[in-house]
């Protein structure tokens, strides 16, 4: 009997959204078909020149704005880079970029000491871009990690732009884009950390998430014990593994209905492609503004601590290709409310009694690796007081900014003073271990007093970091640094 995979499970309004959802979707794929034959570059200019016209005179944009690709930034910046490829088990094959040391420095020879290697990932549909294009220099955080003595290399994905390929699956083939959250976990970290390791000769990296990053690495920590030995610090900024959902009614709508609606809606391929047309055919002011519409809607986040400038330079990097599979996964990890596997027969709650199915979580009160938490007090996406509460073992450090968003961690205006000063001295004192110099290694007092507890939790394990840093610290000279700044949340 043919059976309805939503039905009695929505509302009559959830339904409406769900229609205007699919209403969308069609008008869009249209339009996409429509401007495939377009010279969008045209349009492109016809739309700016219609811009322009409202203004009394243009701003001069930042050299970035025109940068479409890692390379081209951080030659900008005057810094040497590597790109590097990893193959992982399962054959993909991903792009991923290192910053072996300070401009006109040699990154060679027998001389050359160890450096402790930092290893950086970007969130969900985004490349290692993210980190590089903020406009200014205070605020990058492979620079400054570099300029500290670090060896920074940047993951990316498989599927996004840097990690398009696979051995023998092809980009327009079903199986390339069948990976989720598991396989990120499974495959890219574990993956890119081996790599890396081989390639420094050290025994150990630090890794600072971003989002999806630190979901990925939560994931693979949990479930590769092996993995907690090979990373000496976790650093999580914007945690994000069960979020609590969305401020539109229409995406809460969609988390409601079985993976065969959404990959009926979205396809079993790459998602949300059109964004890549919106920013070719828009100008860049009014593509920033229809992103600024479309965060509100969907996350209600303001972007009140990201100025302008940085807005036209960064969102245009803010969209790498992922898997349908991926949005989802995540939307079953919202609707559970729990971080767990993909699950292959999600059917509802009251189905999924009946038919006995339980699907696996990932169980991250069995991480060992030391753990630091960064979170924003007005970040709808962040899941930083469920891991503190209970789903982590004693983090290292915890700090929320009150006044931070999610896309805050990355482009705030502040960013550097907020959070960045205390990651530096984060990966400073926990960042190295015995096969690795600390960078800029001077003495340095880090017998800082430890609460007994933080949230009702005993810190029996590692202490919390508690006592302020001063806002003109330089993290290129951490070890001159006492203290470090953050509150026990």
């Amino acid at each position: 009997m043919f059976r309805i995979p939503i039905l009695g499970r929505l509302s009559f309004m959830e339904y409406q959204s769900l229609v205007l959802t699919a209403i969308f979707i069609l008008v869009e794929r249209i339009i996409s078909f429509f401007i495939f034959f377009i010279p969008v570059r045209r349009i492109s200019r016809m739309l700016s020149r219609l811009t322009e016209n409202h203004l009394h005179e243009e701003e001069p944009k930042h050299p970035l704005v025109e940068m479409s690709c890692f390379n081209d930034m951080v030659e900008y910046w005057g810094y040497a880079m590597e790109e590097h490829t990893v193959v992982t088990r399962d054959g993909y094959v991903l792009g991923i970029h290192r910053l072996p040391g300070r401009p006109n420095e040699a990154t060679e020879g027998p001389n050359r000491p160890k450096q402790p290697v930092v290893l950086l990932w970007h969130g969900f549909m985004m490349s290692s871009e993210v980190f590089m294009c903020v406009p200014d220099k205070a605020n990058v955080l492979p620079l400054l990690l570099a300029d500290a003595g670090y060896d920074v290399w940047l993951g990316n994905s498989r599927g996004n732009k840097y990690s398009y390929r696979h051995l023998t699956r092809r980009t327009w083939q079903n199986k390339f884009w069948d990976f989720s959250l598991d396989e990120l976990a499974m495959f890219d970290v574990p993956d890119t950390v081996d790599y890396i390791l081989a390639a420094t000769g050290v025994s150990q990296l630090a890794y600072v998430g971003f989002s999806q990053g630190t979901c990925q690495m939560f994931c693979a920590l949990s479930s590769n014990v092996t993995l907690n030995r090979k990373v000496s610090v976790f650093v999580a900024l914007a945690p994000a593994t069960t979020p609590r959902g969305f401020d539109s009614d229409v995406v809460n709508a969609m988390i409601k209905t079985s993976p065969q609606v959404l990959y009926l809606l979205l396809g079993r391929r790459e998602a949300l492609t059109i964004a890549l047309t919106w920013q070719d055919l828009l100008p860049v002011e009014w593509y920033v503004g229809l992103l600024d519409v479309c965060l509100d809607f969907l996350f209600g986040w303001k972007t009140r601590n990201i100025s302008q400038a940085a807005k036209t330079v960064c969102y245009k990097h803010l969209y790498s290709f992922s898997s349908v599979k991926t949005i989802v996964h995540w939307m079953q990890i919202i609707r559970t409310g729990k971080l767990q596997f993909y699950d292959e027969l999600p059917v509802g709650p009251s189905t999924m009694l009946r038919s006995g199915h339980i699907c696996h979580r990932y169980l991250t009160r069995q991480i060992q690796t030391r753990i630091a938490l960064f979170h924003g007090g007005q970040d709808s996406l962040s899941s930083a007081k469920q891991l503190i509460g209970k789903e982590l073992r004693s983090p290292v450090h915890i700090k929320e900014i009150p006044h931070y968003e999610h896309l805050d961690f990355l482009w705030a205006d502040d960013l550097r003073e907020t959070v960045l000063n205390d990651v530096m001295y984060v990966l400073k004192k926990f960042g190295s271990d015995t096969g690795n110099a600390a960078p800029q290694d001077d003495a340095i007092d880090l017998d800082t007093p430890r609460p007994e507890r933080v949230n009702g939790q005993n810190q029996d394990q590692y202490p919390v970091i508690s006592k302020p840093i001063p806002n003109d610290h330089d993290p290129s000279q951490i070890d001159h640094c006492p203290e470090l700044n953050g509150t026990v949340s």
